[in-house]
C-alpha cells in the first residue's frame, strides 16, 4: 500500500503543471489573421515581408508542445505514432500533395521547358518537405537561376513545419524520460530543453545572418526558436495572471504589433533574428489576454472578440488553403502577364481565386479527411509511405532525363559547308539562327556546363566558415609525364573555358587543374575574416607555390550586363597577377565575355530570336581594356570577342550552336567550337606547351 502511495506521488508530481486541454479560437482567428496578412503583402506589399509566417510558425508550436507534452506525458513516455503521422497526414500532407501536383502540371505547361528540370526537383523537395534546404542550394549555387521565381517557393515555410513536426515528438519524450529519473514534472523540463532550444536557435539566426541573410531566412535551424517561443509561451501561459484592464489593453496592443510589422520592418531583411520578437510578443500579447476558461471574466471588448468573429473564424478556416494556392496563382501571372508586379486590379483577381480554391480544398478535401477515421493506421501510413516512395522514385528519374549533360558535337550539321558553332564566324553559313535547329536542344542547353562542376571540388560561393580554401579539381586523365601543367583559376567565367583546355590537354599532354571558387575573382584583398573570396585569393598563392603550374589561365576582365557599367578591370587584380608571375608561372588573361541582359536557353525557350536573346554589344568597351595597362612579365592577353560578336551583335545562336548556359556564361558545345581558333592564338603566344 506504501508504495502504492509512493507511485501515485511520483504519477501527480509527473502530471503537474501540464498545460490545459482546450480550444482557443483566438488563436484559430490569429492564425486566419496571419495568413492573410501573408497573401496581401505578396499581393500588395511590393516584396515587404509581413510577419505572418513568424506568428504562423509560433502558433504551431504553441499547439503542438502542449499536444505532444499532454500526450507523453500521460502514457508515461511514448506517443502513439501512428495516429500521430496520420493527423499529420490528413490535415497537412494530403492538401499539400494536392497542392504540388495541380502546381506542377499547370507550371509544366506554363513555364519554358527550359524550367522544366527545376520544377522537378523543387516538387519533389516541397513534396519531402524540404524545400528549403532546396532554396537554400539554389542561393549558393551562382549558376542556378529561376529559384526566385519558382510556383513552389512558398513551401520553404510548410517544410520548416513539417521538420519541426518530426522533431518535436522526439523532445517531448525526452523531457518525460527525464522527469521520470529525476522525479520532476514533466513540464517543468520541457520548460527548460524548450529555452535551450529557443536560446541556441537565435544565437544561430543571429550568427547565420552576418554570413547570409537569404540562407537564415530559409533555415530550420535559425527558424526552430519561434517555435520554441510558441511552445514556451503553452507551458507557461496558463500561469500569467492579467487583470481585466491590462488584459484589454494588452490584446489591442498586440495587435496593433502583429498588424503593424510588414508596414514598420521589411521581415525579408531581418527576420529570423530577434526583431522577429516584435510581431511574437504580440501574439504573446494576445494569447494572455485572452481571459481563457474564466467564466468570471467580464464581456469587455477585449481582442478576442474580434478575433472569434465569425469571419475571422471563416478565414481561419480558410488558412492552410489560402497559402498553398496563393503564391502559385501569383507566379502564373506575372508569368502570362510578363510583369514583374501584381497591380491592384490583378491582386484582387488573384485574391478571390486564393479563396475560392481554398474554399474547394476545405469542404472537398480537409473537411472529409477531418471526419475519416483513425482505423488501421499503419496500413494508411503503409500506402502513403509507398505513394510517397514512387513519386521519390520517379521525380529523380525524370530529373536524371531531363539533367544529361549534352553530348558533345564537334561535326558540322548541314553537308553544305562547315557551319557547326564558332566555325561559322565570316562564312556564308554564319547567317543568324532561323530557329530550325539547335545544339544542345533547348531544353538541354541549361545543362551544358564544364564536367569539373560534378567532381565536387569547387568551392562554394558564399562567406560560410570553410569557403575561403582554394581547392584544387585534379585532372582525370592527366598524362604519367605531363608535358606542362595548365591551372584555369578563378570564377565560373574561368571555368567556362575548361572544355576547351581538356581538347587542348589531351592532344599535347598536359595536366590540366583548376581552382575555382563560384562568384569569385582575382582581386583586392581586405576584410579576409569576413570576406572569403579574399581569403581564398591569399590561400590561392600556396596553391600556387605547391603544384607550380607553367601557365595559369584567368579573365583579365567583367563586362556587365546592359546598364550595370562599363567593361573594367576588377580593383586590385594586377596585383594578384604580378603575385602569380612572380612565383615563376606565365599567365594567360582571357577578355571577359559578354553576358545577356536575361537566361538565353529560356529566351529561346519562349520563342525569342538569336539577337533578341543574346547581350547587348555595347556592354564590351570599343578596346579590350587589357591593351590599356602595362602588365607583369610573361603576361600574355587573349581576346575571343570576334567569335561571340560580329557586325555589331553579339547572337545567342552562332552556327546552329547556343552560345549561352544561362544569363552569364558560354555553353561546353559552343567553347568546345572554338577550340581551332583558341589553340591558334594560344600557340603564338606559348609555343613552348604545344608539340610540334
Amino acid at each position: 500500500m506504501k508504495h502504492a502511495k509512493i507511485s501515485s506521488r511520483k504519477s501527480a508530481t509527473l502530471l503537474d503543471g501540464l498545460p490545459p486541454r482546450h480550444f482557443r479560437p483566438e488563436i484559430h482567428g490569429l492564425r486566419g489573421l496571419a495568413i492573410l496578412g501573408v497573401v496581401a503583402f505578396h499581393l500588395y506589399g511590393s516584396g515587404r515581408v509581413s510577419g505572418g509566417i513568424d506568428i504562423f510558425l509560433a502558433i504551431s508550436g504553441f499547439l503542438f508542445t502542449a499536444m505532444l507534452l499532454r500526450e507523453a506525458t500521460e502514457s508515461g513516455g511514448s506517443i502513439r505514432a501512428g495516429r500521430y503521422f496520420l493527423r499529420l497526414l490528413k490535415r497537412l500532407v494530403i492538401p499539400a500533395a494536392l497542392v504540388i501536383t495541380v502546381t506542377f502540371l499547370a507550371a509544366w505547361m506554363v513555364f519554358p521547358s527550359t524550367r522544366h528540370p527545376q520544377l522537378l526537383i523543387e516538387a519533389r523537395a516541397s513534396l519531402f518537405y524540404v524545400e528549403n534546404w532546396q532554396l537554400i542550394a539554389d542561393t549558393m549555387s551562382y549558376e542556378v537561376a529561376g529559384a526566385a521565381a519558382s510556383p513552389f517557393q512558398h513551401f520553404w515555410s510548410l517544410s520548416v513545419q513539417g521538420q519541426f513536426f518530426l522533431i518535436w515528438p522526439l523532445v517531448a519524450i525526452a523531457a518525460v524520460w527525464c522527469a521520470k529519473r529525476l522525479n520532476r514534472s514533466a513540464t517543468s523540463l520541457m520548460i527548460v530543453l524548450v529555452m535551450f532550444v529557443l536560446a541556441a536557435s537565435l544565437i544561430h539566426a543571429v550568427y547565420m545572418q552576418t554570413i547570409s541573410q537569404d540562407r537564415a531566412y530559409f533555415m530550420t535551424t535559425t527558424r526552430f526558436w519561434e517555435f520554441a517561443f510558441g511552445g514556451l509561451l503553452a507551458l507557461v501561459s496558463s500561469r500569467i495572471t492579467l487583470g481585466p484592464s491590462v488584459r484589454l489593453v494588452a490584446g489591442w496592443a498586440g495587435l496593433g504589433m502583429v498588424v503593424s510589422t510588414g508596414f514598420i520592418m521589411d521581415g525579408a531583411e531581418v527576420f529570423p533574428g530577434p526583431l522577429a520578437l516584435w510581431p511574437l510578443l504580440g501574439f504573446a500579447l494576445i494569447l494572455m489576454s485572452s481571459p481563457g476558461q474564466d467564466s468570471n471574466a467580464s464581456p469587455r471588448p477585449g481582442v478576442e472578440r474580434l478575433l472569434t468573429l465569425k469571419p475571422i473564424g471563416w478565414v481561419g478556416d480558410l488558412a492552410y488553403g489560402l497559402y498553398l494556392w496563393h503564391w502559385p496563382l501569383l507566379i502564373f501571372y506575372l508569368e502570362v502577364r510578363d510583369r514583374d508586379e501584381v497591380g491592384l486590379r490583378g491582386g484582387t483577381l488573384i485574391l478571390l481565386l486564393s479563396f475560392a480554391l481554398a474554399w474547394l480544398t476545405h469542404r472537398l478535401v480537409e473537411v472529409p479527411l477531418s471526419r475519416s477515421s483513425f482505423s488501421r493506421p499503419r496500413l494508411k501510413l503503409g500506402l502513403a509511405a509507398g505513394t510517397l516512395v514512387a513519386a521519390a522514385v520517379g521525380t529523380s528519374a525524370a530529373i536524371g532525363v531531363l539533367n544529361a549533360p549534352a553530348e558533345a558535337r564537334t561535326q558540322p550539321s548541314s553537308t553544305e559547308g562547315p557551319s557547326f558553332g564558332a566555325a561559322a564566324v565570316g562564312t556564308p553559313w554564319g547567317d543568324l539562327w532561323d530557329g530550325a535547329e539547335v545544339h544542345p536542344p533547348i531544353p538541354n542547353i541549361a545543362n551544358d556546363m564544364p564536367a569539373y562542376y560534378g567532381w565536387d571540388c569547387r568551392q562554394r560561393n558564399g562567406h560560410d566558415p570553410g569557403t575561403g580554401e582554394a581547392l584544387v579539381c585534379e585532372d582525370p586523365d592527366a598524362p604519367s609525364t605531363p608535358r606542362a601543367t595548365v591551372m584555369i583559376a578563378g570564377g565560373s567565367h574561368a571555368g567556362q573555358w575548361h572544355q576547351a583546355f581538356v581538347v587542348m590537354a589531351e592532344q599535347n599532354d598536359w595536366e590540366l587543374l583548376v581552382v575555382d571558387k563560384s562568384g569569385c575573382r582575382f582581386g583586392g584583398i581586405s576584410n579576409v575574416e569576413t570576406n572569403k573570396c579574399a581569403e581564398w585569393n591569399v590561400n590561392f598563392l600556396d596553391v600556387l607555390d605547391e603544384r607550380q603550374p607553367d601557365l595559369v589561365i584567368t579573365p583579365g576582365s567583367v563586362v556587365a550586363r546592359e546598364g550595370d557599367g562599363p567593361e573594367t578591370i576588377e580593383a586590385g587584380a594586377p596585383d594578384r597577377w604580378q603575385e602569380i608571375t612572380e612565383s615563376g608561372s606565365e599567365l594567360l588573361l582571357m577578355r571577359g565575355t559578354p553576358r545577356p541582359n536575361e537566361d538565353a536557353p529560356e529566351c529561346l525557350a519562349e520563342g525569342g530570336g538569336a539577337l533578341e536573346c543574346g547581350p547587348t554589344f555595347e556592354t564590351l568597351a570599343d578596346d579590350d581594356p587589357l591593351d590599356g595597362i602595362d602588365l607583369p612579365d610573361s603576361t600574355h592577353t587573349l581576346d575571343m570577342t570576334e567569335y561571340l560578336c560580329f557586325d555589331g551583335s553579339c547572337p545567342a545562336v552562332i552556327g546552329e550552336v547556343a552560345v549561352y548556359r544561362d544569363s552569364s556564361h558560354l555553353t561546353n558545345s559552343y567553347v568546345e567550337s572554338m577550340v581551332p581558333m583558341l589553340e591558334e592564338e594560344l600557340r603564338g603566344r606559348t609555343p613552348d606547351l604545344f608539340r610540334g
